[in-house]
């Protein structure tokens, strides 16, 4: 009875080592593109599905095969790591980076949850920017559309307040975060654009302006796939 425990147990620890395995290189295969979330919704799969498989929970295989699919990779190299493997971009100096390297955690911008982890060579290869003044913002509502769609990830450097002209900032509104195009005035003031034709320019006076609470100017954005 106890050798059949033994073996029983065994076994177990075996499964769990796996679907661990498995869910590291899923993690690994979703950072190749970029931000884990960007991976999920391009694949149709919600995000907490993904952080479970990630975290090594079992993997329903239509999901799976979508995620794969997205990341570019077999679902033989996440089930038995054989296979197709996730691109490795080069680094700075143009050299490979080595895979399942350093990550970056960016909090959201209103500190809910734990932030996102992000590979550091996309981060470093796309944005070029400090991670340590990166935010990250969901994009509620159509103003922006068709540059930035509700639903919408964006990623908010808080160390560039300063406005140039043309530029995406998020804005502290008291009651949440408006994402608007910010321009300079003559003779002083700034003009808050919408992308979308059915939302009028608003024109802020210097005084107006010098109350408005600038989060950072939003250097990336993404979401689903878009028809």
């Amino acid at each position: 009875m106890t050798a059949s425990r033994t073996r029983k147990r065994r076994l177990m620890d075996e499964q769990i080592r796996h679907m661990r395995e498995r869910g590291e290189r899923l993690r690994q295969a979703a950072q190749s593109v970029g931000i884990t979330t960007h991976a999920a919704k391009a694949a149709g799969v919600p995000y907490t599905t993904l952080r479970d498989y990630m975290n090594g929970g079992e993997m329903k295989l239509t999901s799976l095969a979508a995620l794969a699919r997205v990341c570019g990779v077999s679902l033989d190299w996440i089930a038995y790591g054989t296979g197709s493997t996730p691109d490795t971009p080069p680094d700075r100096t143009g050299q490979p980076a080595i895979r399942g390297g350093s990550q970056v955690v960016i909090p959201w911008i209103d500190s809910q949850d734990e932030g996102l982890r992000i590979g550091r060579n996309w981060l470093d290869t796309t944005i070029s920017r400090d991670s340590a003044g990166l935010r990250l913002v969901s994009v509620s509502g159509d103003a922006m559309t068709p540059t930035l769609r509700d639903g919408d990830l964006a990623l908010i450097d808080t160390g560039a307040r300063q406005i140039k002209g043309g530029a995406i900032y998020a804005l502290d509104v008291g009651d949440g975060i408006m994402i608007r195009r910010l321009e300079k005035r003559l003779g002083g003031g700034i003009r808050a654009l919408s992308d979308h034709d059915r939302y009028p320019p608003q024109d802020l006076t210097q005084s107006e302006a010098d109350e408005l609470i600038v989060l950072g100017e939003v250097v990336w954005a993404g979401g689903p796939p878009r028809a």
